[in-house]
């Protein structure tokens, strides 16, 4: 089990507690301590200020990568939130929740420019 993390090990644990079975039983089964299921417990109910703040962080980046159809990466979303909202922050932060929110620029396709073109457009145009 050591595969599984221990969030999901201690989620699996509060569902089966709400059904009756014990916890040190619960516990021992899921190769996790009593104490570290509580800690993880009161976590939850406490959200520290840093998760919040991030939560509104990554709002304001999807605005961004929305109003802008996704062409632009971490440093020009670093950019724009400095220009739009008077955000200061490091540019691996940004690079981070924008992988937590799955969001990736999209590369556009150079256009190539071939002698060949550039050849017969100089003759049509003369």
């Amino acid at each position: 089990m050591d595969a599984v993390p221990s969030s999901k090990k201690f989620a699996v644990i509060k569902e089966l507690l709400h059904k009756k079975y014990n916890l040190t039983l619960l516990c021992n089964l899921a190769g996790v301590s009593r104490s570290g299921f509580y800690k993880w417990m009161n976590r939850q109910t406490f959200v520290s200020p840093k998760p919040r703040e991030d939560e509104v962080l990554k709002l304001k980046i999807v605005e961004c990568y929305e109003k802008l159809k996704g062409i632009y990466g971490y440093r020009r979303v670093k950019v724009w939130l400095k220009r739009t909202y008077a955000i200061h922050m490091n540019h691996k932060r940004v690079q981070r929740l924008m992988g937590e929110l799955g969001l990736q620029a999209v590369i556009r396709r150079k256009v190539l420019t071939t002698a060949k073109k550039r050849l017969t457009s100089s003759l049509t145009t003369t």
